[in-house]
C-alpha cells in the first residue's frame, strides 16, 4: 500500500482503502480501479481540504512502475515536440494572419493536451 497526492493519481490504479470525504461519507471503495473521470472527482473533492496532505489516498503498490512511467513520459514528450515542429512547418506560410495564428495555437493546444493525458492514463500510440 502506498500513500498518494491526489496529482499524483494515475487511470488505472487500485484503491487501496476507501476514501472518505470531510463528512464520513464513503466517495470510492476500496478496490476500485481509478478512471480519469474518478481521478478528476478525487482532485475537486481534495479542493475542499485545507491542505493537500489532509486528503489520504491510498493505492495498492502493484498497479505502479515508476521506471515505466518515465519512459512513457520520455516517448510522449518527443512525440509530442515532433507534431508541434511539424505543426509549426505547415503553418510558416501563413504566419502574421490572426486567425490562422489562433487555429495553429488551438491545434497545438490539442496535442499538448493529447500527449499530457495520453501519458496521465498510461495510454500510449494512439
Amino acid at each position: 500500500m502506498q500513500k498518494v497526492k491526489a496529482d499524483k493519481l494515475k487511470a488505472g490504479d487500485v484503491l487501496a482503502k476507501d476514501i472518505v470525504s470531510k463528512k464520513g461519507i464513503t466517495i470510492l471503495k476500496k478496490g476500485t480501479e481509478l478512471t480519469d473521470k474518478f481521478i478528476a472527482n478525487i482532485k475537486k473533492i481534495s479542493g475542499e481540504y485545507s491542505s493537500p496532505e489532509e486528503m489520504h489516498i491510498f493505492i495498492e503498490v502493484t498497479g505502479r512502475d515508476p521506471e515505466k512511467d518515465n519512459k512513457i513520459s520520455a516517448e510522449s514528450k518527443e512525440k509530442m515536440e515532433k507534431e508541434t515542429a511539424s505543426l509549426e512547418k505547415r503553418f510558416k506560410n501563413v504566419e502574421g494572419y490572426e486567425y490562422m495564428e489562433e487555429i495553429k495555437d488551438a491545434i497545438k493546444n490539442q496535442i499538448i493536451k493529447f500527449y499530457g493525458e495520453t501519458h496521465n492514463s498510461g495510454e500510449h500510440g494512439k
